[in-house]
């Protein structure tokens, strides 16, 4: 999927108004994300990935080390 493809899909899951309309929005495009690897000869699972495993509000770099404090240089 391209930045824009990737952007513009993000902003529909963010502007849906249900888990079930996530959800709708999410098959569709695994759907059309295995046509496209299939005409590429790849073969994508079934089923998209679970819902609320990408980066969403809440979930940056905390988790990850990046939080305050972390990192080189810190005074000891």
């Amino acid at each position: 999927m391209t930045l824009p493809e990737g952007t513009e899909f993000r902003a529909q899951m963010q502007a849906a108004k249900s888990v079930a309309e996530r959800e709708q929005l999410r098959n569709e495009h695994h759907k059309a994300m295995q046509e496209r690897a299939a005409s590429r000869g790849i073969t994508l699972p079934d089923q998209p990935p679970a819902g609320g495993q990408g980066m969403g509000p809440g979930s940056g770099m905390m988790g990850q080390g990046g939080g305050m404090g972390a990192g080189k240089g810190r005074s000891q």
